[in-house]
């Protein structure tokens, strides 16, 4: 076990030599052959340069190494960090690129089928998801939501988790309606792709029901 520790502790030492101590000659870290115990590490150094080496892995990785990824807190650490950057406020453009990364790894874990299996197997992971929202990064909502009609796609158990997000965040913010959230947001931008994305997803949010009576009383809530 000892050798396995100073073999694991090598392989990290060499990681953080290729690195650089700040990144800074390099876009994305180079984690192709990289385990789930390094890549976690890694996520204990928030940074671009971390986030869009640790995407990369993701989109690459076979189901047993997302398992593992999952099983270590992976998605965990990802959903607490973009909490954390949302709460910022997102004034520097540092930042902005930061969350954006960020949840662009989420996005990859959930291309997966064990990552969305995970999320859908595992309540309180969507709802994590949502309390990225407090943000004013566009891309990052953009993202949120378009993920929401991914799950909403996805299953009966995926739609009612994302149903589930928006009631959430709706008590927590002290909204009137469950969909507050998603026609403020329409109502306030002039961005046409995050109009279309929004669109989109309640779009999902009103197919994702098979029963007829059940979709006419979700439309209904919309107007």
């Amino acid at each position: 076990m000892s050798i396995k520790k100073e073999g694991a502790h090598r392989k990290w030492a060499a990681l953080k030599e290729k690195l650089g101590p700040q990144d800074t000659d390099q876009s994305e870290a180079n984690l192709e052959n990289a385990e789930p115990e390094l890549c976690i590490r890694l996520l204990q150094m928030p940074s671009v340069v971390n986030y869009s080496g640790l995407k990369k892995r993701l989109e690459s990785s076979d189901d047993a190494w997302m398992v593992q990824f999952l099983e270590l807190c992976g998605l965990d650490l990802l959903l607490e960090a973009l909490d954390r950057l949302s709460g910022r406020g997102v004034a520097r453009i540092s930042d902005a690129l930061l969350q954006l990364t960020c949840i662009n790894c989420v996005r990859a874990v959930m291309n997966s089928h064990r990552g969305i299996e995970y999320i859908v197997s595992n309540e309180g992971y969507v709802r994590k998801l949502f309390q990225a929202l407090d943000t004013t990064n566009v891309m990052v909502k953009k993202q949120v939501f378009e993920l929401l009609a991914a799950l909403c796609i996805y299953s009966s158990d995926g739609h009612g988790l994302a149903l589930d997000a928006l009631d959430h965040y709706k008590n927590v913010k002290n909204q009137q309606y469950r969909f507050s959230v998603i026609m403020n947001e329409l109502s306030n931008t002039d961005n046409v792709p995050y109009m279309v994305t929004l669109l989109s997803a309640i779009n999902a949010i009103i197919l994702g029901k098979e029963d007829l009576r059940t979709r006419t009383q979700i439309r209904n809530e919309f107007i």
